[in-house]
């Protein structure tokens, strides 16, 4: 489990990255229309002076459950070994094991690598989207959190 206030820290950059998103877009399509370099000198000055935390660059995605900043499958939202074992679990839909060499659509298949080698991969049923293993994540994470 990350540190809560790492957590906090990110989820206060994503507020301040939405917060300032429509100003920072405006401001760049100015920068880009502007031929005069005086004005776009401006512009630029405008956006140094917005928050150096909403800039989404700054953004670091986390795992859904436990906060964890590495490995994180955008797809699920998941650390890859809370997604190996909620797979294991059979606690996502449409998720399984997969057996035998690899031969299925890249898009399908998650492989989880180790020193170099393909250790073990999940497929996922391209008849599930995305969108609804999302949301299993996301219910089971209210659910577990409560």
């Amino acid at each position: 489990m990350a540190r809560k206030s790492l957590i906090q820290r990110e989820k206060k950059r994503q507020k301040l990255e939405q917060k300032y998103h429509s100003i920072r877009g405006s401001s760049k399509k100015e920068i880009r229309k502007v031929p005069s370099l005086s004005e776009k000198w401006q512009i630029h000055g405008k956006l140094q002076s917005l928050p150096r935390n909403s800039a989404p660059t700054r953004l670091h995605r986390r795992c859904f459950l436990t906060g964890r900043p590495r490995a994180n499958y955008r797809d699920f939202g998941l650390s890859g070994h809370i997604l190996r074992e909620m797979v294991h679990a059979c606690l996502l839909p449409g998720a399984t094991r997969s057996k035998g060499p690899f031969t299925i659509l890249y898009k399908w298949a998650i492989l989880f690598v180790h020193k170099g080698k393909v250790a073990h991969s999940i497929l996922v049923c391209p008849l599930v989207p995305i969108s609804s293993l999302q949301r299993g994540v996301e219910q089971l994470g209210s659910s577990q959190g409560s």
